[in-house]
């Protein structure tokens, strides 16, 4: 591994996140393809923001501590990481497949991660006994438990801000079936989105798309009791080409 000078080998890397969520997963895969040993703070939504705002100034996650600095979003993790350890590279090196990569990149982030969010979360806030599972991930259990007692207030101001509706929903979900239908077609040739090996835009790609089916290869366990809103949104995907495409790069680079 090549560390650059502007960090060390004690340099104390910390992620805030959200364990579940796919934003977070791509800066999480991201140090893991680095080799860049990470702390993992998993942030509790809803009441994350006082975090996320003392070190960035926004809400969002994922957040990358770096001696003091704070890097803010998926993408821009990404490049600092490229950055500060440029091997095994993510950007490739032509400056024709550099930029078809920040295309792949640009549209996944813009619409693809927000279509499939919109769409799972219309799903699983109907069970919320599940939601609250899947959410608190990595979280105590004193503190799943309060969360369980308060969710029911959560899930409408959740719904609210994301201006979730039956009609926004369906309209992510076609979304999703149009990129899935995209990538597939993309990825014929190579098996990969751009040239003939793993960059940042399968990373980012599959990553946004893990949700369609949560492979094995994921860095957190998933809840043990089923539910049948889970099942509904999983089965609405199961057998698309891009889902096998994703779950294949999970298999092979995860």
């Amino acid at each position: 591994m090549t560390v650059s000078p502007s960090i060390s080998r004690q340099s104390e890397l910390v992620l805030n996140q959200f364990a579940f969520s796919h934003f977070n997963e791509k800066a999480r895969w991201g140090l893991d393809w680095k080799g860049l040993p990470s702390k993992r703070r998993n942030l509790l939504p809803g009441f994350h923001t006082r975090r996320t705002r003392s070190l960035s100034g926004a809400t969002e996650t994922p957040i990358l501590e770096i001696d003091g600095e704070a890097v803010a979003g998926s993408t821009s993790i990404l490049r600092r990481l490229e950055a500060i350890c440029p091997k095994p590279e993510l950007f490739p090196d032509n400056d024709a497949e550099r930029d078809e990569v920040d295309d792949w990149i640009a549209w996944l982030d813009d619409e693809v991660g927000p279509a499939i969010r919109l769409g799972l979360f219309d799903e699983i806030l109907k069970d919320p006994a599940y939601a609250v599972q899947i959410f608190a991930v990595g979280q105590p259990g004193w503190r799943r438990k309060g969360y369980a007692m308060i969710f029911p207030k959560i899930i409408q101001v959740l719904r609210n801000r994301m201006s979730i509706t039956t009609e926004s929903a369906a309209e992510a979900n076609e979304t999703t079936a149009r990129a899935l239908d995209r990538i597939a077609s993309a990825v014929e040739s190579t098996g990969y989105l751009v040239g003939d090996r793993f960059t940042a835009a399968d990373l980012t790609a599959a990553s946004l798309l893990f949700p369609l089916s949560f492979p094995p290869e994921l860095p957190f366990s998933m809840p043990v009791s089923t539910s049948a809103a889970a099942e509904h949104w999983k089965s609405r995907w199961a057998g698309r080409a891009g889902v096998r495409w994703m779950e294949g790069i999970y298999r092979a680079h995860r």
